[in-house]
């Protein structure tokens, strides 16, 4: 029998679409964990979404594709009094998710950054508007420890990570200083060949460096330390979770978590998470072409250790 982790984000239940491994111990598996909403999103007309407020921005110059995805009816902004983040833990998750995409060579940074600066700009103004109606401020633009700020911009380097995996390339040029000067970049054996396999690669890296940030920040901590070892029990693994989520708590990606085992099930909870509505946001997407990665920070760390 297989295991299935189930993650819960403030009340959302996402399920792992992988077939994972095995709860009980096998020498070197890693479980790939992928978030996927539980509901799906209703898609109103762009007019309507205009009428509505929720396409707040100039379309000009947009996609068809693109601003049908503007128009999409984004959740409802948790209302829980989320705790500020660690920063070098929020500077962690954002810059491994970059600097991922920089290793696994599919596309061009300068086409990165510039599509990332887009996409912040394209869904700012319309995410102002719903933190100041749902909960009375904006987010402190440009504070990650702000929950309400690392939600949007986590949310918004995702999209645009999921941009470039529609069309990864294997070769392109790419502009590396101010000067105008260039280079030609091959994806090569540092990388993944197959394309199908990028969005797993990428999950798995960006896991297993905030799980060494993690590690190499409590290391000192000898009660909250976390083993990783292909050799756990299944009610030590259960154990090694718990202590795992609760560090994340403590660094502020959640209020509260709980892993606990039930049968051959590893249930793991974030309640108030920093990702809750950029997650949901980023697995509602385009029900015509469902993302393949998902800022499911909690996920990519519990599910890259060894069990």
């Amino acid at each position: 029998m297989r295991a299935v982790l189930l993650f819960v984000v403030s009340g959302a239940a996402l399920h792992s679409n992988h077939q994972s491994a095995p709860l009980l111990p096998q020498p070197d598996r890693r479980l790939f964990i992928r978030a996927l909403a539980s509901t799906a999103a209703s898609v109103p007309a762009v007019a309507s979404a205009e009428r509505t407020g929720l396409l707040d921005v100039d379309a000009t110059g947009l996609s068809l594709g693109r601003a049908f995805e503007l128009s999409l009816p984004k959740p409802e902004l948790p209302r829980a009094n989320r705790a500020p983040l660690d920063q070098k833990f929020a500077v962690c998750m954002m810059r491994s998710s970059y600097n991922t995409v920089d290793e696994l060579d599919f596309c061009a940074m300068d086409a990165f950054q510039k599509r990332f600066f887009l996409i912040r700009q394209d869904e700012w103004q319309p995410y102002l508007a719903r933190a100041r109606a749902a909960l009375g401020r904006p987010p402190e633009q440009g504070d990650l420890t702000d929950p309400l700020y690392f939600d949007f911009i986590s949310f918004a380097q995702y999209e645009t990570i999921n941009d470039f995996l529609k069309r990864p390339r294997k070769l392109f040029e790419e502009l590396v200083s101010a000067e105008g000067e260039t280079r030609v970049v091959a994806r090569n054996a540092s990388s993944v060949a197959d394309d199908r396999l990028l969005a797993a690669e990428h999950g798995r890296r960006v896991g297993d460096k905030v799980l060494d940030f993690v590690l190499e920040r409590f290391a000192s901590t000898s009660y909250t330390q976390v083993q990783v070892s292909p050799e756990l029990s299944p009610v030590a693994v259960e154990a090694n979770a718990q202590k795992l989520v609760t560090l994340l708590a403590v660094l502020g990606f959640s209020i509260d978590s709980v892993a606990e085992r039930r049968g051959n099930k590893l249930l793991v909870t974030f309640i108030g998470a920093a990702n809750c509505w950029g997650l949901r946001s980023l697995s509602q997407g385009n029900p015509l072409a469902r993302p393949p990665l998902v800022n499911d920070f909690g996920a990519k760390v519990v599910g890259c250790v060894k069990i």
